[in-house]
């Protein structure tokens, strides 16, 4: 009888090392998997990313084409965005964030305040191609002000 449960006994401690043994196999298995799935997602993403940014190219130049079909804007409408962004842009905090712009028109020049990011918006609009009847008066002594939130060119007293 002890013969008996001895390879019973035997049998299962070898069952259960064979258990265990597969069980680790499967456990490593499982982590180099997930390595390699990870390595596949950011390739796949990579791939994803690259095949977006010739879209993205490809998308700029048929706009850039299209852009350059648009007619042109009457000078109407150059106006009109020329006074918008003005009047859109002359808030300011402290002295710093003015600064004054020179528009050039087709037959004068205006010199004008206005805050940086009006300032760089301005100095794109085509204004070239309009006459303006007439500009704000800046003399000499005039300086730049932030004065109640608003850039300003202000006559100073001497």
């Amino acid at each position: 009888m002890a013969k008996w449960l001895a390879i019973t006994l035997f049998a299962m401690i070898c069952f259960m090392v064979i258990l265990l043994g597969l069980g680790y196999l499967l456990s490593e298995n499982e982590k180099s998997t997930a390595v390699l799935k990870d390595q596949l997602a950011q390739q796949t993403q990579l791939s994803q990313k690259k095949t977006h940014q010739r879209q993205n190219l490809s998308g700029y130049s048929k706009a850039e084409a299209a852009a350059d079909a648009a007619p042109k804007q009457t000078n109407a409408e150059i106006m009109q965005t020329f006074e918008m962004t003005l009047i859109n842009n002359l808030t300011c905090v402290t002295l710093t964030q003015c600064q004054v712009v020179t528009v050039k028109f087709k037959n004068i020049n205006c010199k004008l305040a206005s805050n940086v990011i009006g300032a760089s918006q301005l100095k794109k609009i085509a204004t070239n191609t309009i006459t303006m009847d007439n500009c704000p008066i800046v003399t000499p002594n005039s300086q730049l002000a932030c004065q109640q939130n608003i850039c300003s060119l202000v006559s100073r007293a001497d």
